[in-house]
């Protein structure tokens, strides 16, 4: 027996012993190194939202998978037709002449630099090319061969901003031949051929712009001088000559420069002769031409020329006839996209395996997810029943 007030030693070894006994800072408790980890529990919305994230972004990158499946050397079409039936996804060739006046700059997000887009002559506006945002980034090119990725022009992300400013752009003129109007005049046509093999529709308020030489005419330009200063001062000499009316109005003027009508029975080059001879050598003679803007219901035809808005103009006068009418945006025509080759999707099928896999991983954990949620209930009933 252990005295009172003294530790007793076998009492002391059973504590040393025991494995729940205090421990110092130090020590580690072994228990506690064999516990169980937990595990990380993955919830069947978490499971459902990651597997509709890759399914989405799967989804979304087909097209581009479909495409970078294609060769390496595109499918050469016989003409713009084909072209504008092509199927999307396609990768293409294409022999065409895009309208370079019409070029426009389009942009599929405010991080791009842009790429240029136009329409093809003669596809009636349902083939387009776009090109790359700066010509001077475009490689040489000696054909009007275009290679491309084939898209639909309403599947672009842009294409309601086109469509906006389509219809809201000044109309350019397209130039028609004259013989071609001509007949759609005596026929009295709703639609005339384009110089590009455009139809295009003619309303009674369609633009219709005529240029004209006029026969026995020529522009006399002449520029500021020491001895002609202004205009009144280069009137005065081309009245002293003979070439200018007096009370002759401008036919234009600029900073410096001033630009009469003057008779020409005898043609230009006479004109000019006669100017040197006086020795007016600040001012040159040229064909004088007109523009003349009318509608197609003041349009009209006559043996002996056009008549427009009453004024006539012979036939023979007419050097140049177009026709102002807007471009359309078809949702259904093609777009060749010549920055876009299959190569350059090469990473395409890793990034849906990786898709797919996490898909699948989360697709099993929903499973698991939603058995641990059916047995719960059958778990807690079964320890709440009370015994018997």
């Amino acid at each position: 027996m252990a005295e009172q007030g003294e530790a007793d030693p076998s009492v002391e070894g059973d504590l040393a012993a025991h494995p729940g006994r205090p421990r110092p800072r130090d020590e580690v408790d072994p228990e506690l190194m064999v516990l169980p980890r937990t595990r990380a529990r993955i919830g069947w919305l978490l499971a459902v939202a990651v597997i509709a994230f890759c399914a989405y972004f799967m989804i979304r990158l087909r097209a581009d998978l479909v495409f970078s499946r294609a060769g390496d050397e595109p499918t050469r079409l016989r003409s713009v037709a084909d072209a504008a039936a092509a199927d999307p996804e396609e990768f293409v060739a294409v022999e065409a002449v895009p309208d370079r006046a019409f070029l426009l700059r389009v942009y599929a997000s405010d991080a791009k630099d842009g790429h240029r887009l136009a329409p093809v002559l003669g596809s009636g506006d349902r083939l387009w090319i776009m090109f790359e945002g700066s010509q001077w980034d475009a490689p040489a090119a000696y054909d009007e061969v275009y290679r491309g990725r084939v898209k639909r022009l309403g599947d672009l992300p842009f294409y309601d901003d086109l469509v906006d400013h389509l219809a809201t752009m000044q109309r350019l003129p397209r130039g028609v031949k004259l013989a071609a109007l001509r007949a759609s005049l005596e026929q009295r046509a709703t639609a005339v051929e384009d110089i590009g093999g455009d139809r295009i529709p003619l309303a009674g308020d369609t633009t219709i712009t005529i240029a004209e030489r006029v026969a026995g005419q020529a522009a006399v330009t002449v520029f500021r001088t020491d001895a002609q200063r202004d205009e009144s001062a280069w009137r005065h000499a081309l009245e002293a000559i003979g070439m200018l009316a007096p009370g002759a109005p401008l036919v234009d003027t600029r900073q410096d420069a001033w630009t009469f009508q003057v008779a020409a029975p005898d043609g230009v080059d006479a004109v000019e002769a006669k100017l040197v001879a006086a020795k007016l050598f600040a001012a040159r003679a040229e064909p004088y031409d007109r523009t003349h803007r009318t509608t197609w219901n003041e349009l009209s035809a006559a043996p002996g020329g056009l008549s427009v808005g009453g004024t006539q103009v012979p036939w023979d006068s007419i050097t140049a006839t177009a026709v102002e009418t807007p471009r359309k945006a078809l949702a259904d025509a093609r777009v060749i996209v010549t920055t876009e080759a299959p190569g350059d999707f090469w990473y395409l099928i890793p990034v849906y395996l990786v898709f797919a896999a996490i898909a699948l991983l989360f697709g099993w954990a929903l499973v698991r997810a939603l058995r641990s949620v059916d047995a719960a209930p059958a778990v807690a009933n079964k320890e709440g029943t009370p015994a018997t």
